[in-house]
């Protein structure tokens, strides 16, 4: 736990105390752990044992904790009432329940790795659970046929941008890769004997090492079109979506710059809904092979989800909306009173 003093005297340093087994004692600096267990995040992540995104995002949540808990006047050390607290505070802010358990894992994680690695005798996130999801399934509604095919539609392929903006837009329709997926995709990670494949960088993974096929017709025409005119298309090396002016040039795009593609044509399209997101072409991506019949083990390999329960919640939802119970209530019908 961490030690803090008596209020009304100020303390030099902030001390991390606690006690080891066999009962002797120990003393951490806060800053020092913290920075200690980033190393070794990074270590792990340089060794493929995690990917570079997990150790930022671990460490960030750490960060934000500990920059939330010195702040606080409240609380003498580091327990699950400091903790809730915290997690309190960022519902409180507005933020939802999956952004907290994002920033909640990295405090989990570092008080894992300060207790088997460390020695410390006491990790105060053990029982305390993190924010309650809520129970309305996917948050990011599917688009409709006649959706996807306006938003494909949209990108001005006179044009090298628009010519990006429709092989992107098509890769992530076609064959329901991750925005994150989009950005770490190389050129180079294009194969095919017959089939043209990409190998990507799932989600963990720091290696192109699952792959999705490139053949719908359109997709391959949208991609064929834009690597003819790549500013870097000899270059196994480069981004498969690049930059194409400035001093950016030829450099991978942004997830951010990826996601603004995506709205905006959205946006031109006139799908104006908050929770039609950049994922929402890959829900919808699932939802059009569950219709079409696609066996949920041929679906898992388009979408690389591990659990089949994942691919259930999709298919629970569809019967949800196209054949919901409630529109079988007959009232007309009943036995006379």
């Amino acid at each position: 736990m961490v030690a803090r003093m008596p209020s009304g005297t100020k303390p030099t340093t902030t001390a991390l105390t606690v006690k080891a087994p066999r009962g002797l004692a120990r003393h951490f600096e806060p800053d020092l752990l913290i920075s200690q267990w980033r190393e070794d995040m990074e270590s792990r992540a340089a060794a493929g044992e995690i990917s570079p995104n997990t150790a930022t995002t671990y460490y960030l949540g750490m960060a934000k904790f500990w920059a939330w808990f010195q702040a606080q006047d409240t609380y003498t050390s580091v327990g699950p009432r400091a903790i809730r607290s915290w997690i309190a505070s960022m519902r409180a802010a507005g933020r939802r329940a999956s952004g907290v358990n994002v920033r909640y894992a990295g405090v989990r994680a570092f008080f894992v790795w300060a207790m088997t690695e460390c020695g410390l005798a006491y990790n105060p996130t053990a029982g305390v659970k993190g924010a309650k999801l809520s129970g309305r399934g996917h948050r990011r509604a599917c688009l409709t046929d006649h959706e996807v095919l306006r938003v494909l539609a949209q990108p001005d392929t006179e044009t090298i941008e628009g010519k990006r903006a429709r092989a992107l837009l098509s890769l992530m329709a076609y064959t329901g890769v991750r925005t994150i997926e989009v950005q770490r995709a190389r050129i180079g990670d294009l194969s095919g004997n017959g089939k043209l494949k990409l190998w990507v960088r799932g989600k963990g993974h720091n290696d192109a090492d699952e792959a999705v096929y490139v053949v719908h017709p359109h997709l391959l025409d949208a991609l064929y079109d834009w690597l003819a005119i790549h500013p870097r298309g000899k270059d196994p090396t480069a981004p498969l979506f690049c930059a194409i002016g400035g001093r950016t040039l030829g450099k991978a795009l942004t997830t951010r710059w990826i996601a603004s593609i995506v709205k905006t044509a959205y946006r031109q399209a006139g799908i104006l809904a908050a929770d039609k997101t950049t994922h929402s072409l890959r829900h919808t991506l699932v939802t059009n092979l569950i219709r079409h019949g696609v066996a949920p083990t041929k679906i898992m390999t388009v979408t690389r989800h591990k659990s089949l329960d994942t691919l259930l919640a999709y298919a629970h939802e569809m019967d949800r909306d196209d054949d919901p119970a409630e529109a079988y209530v007959d009232y007309t019908n009943g036995s006379p009173t």
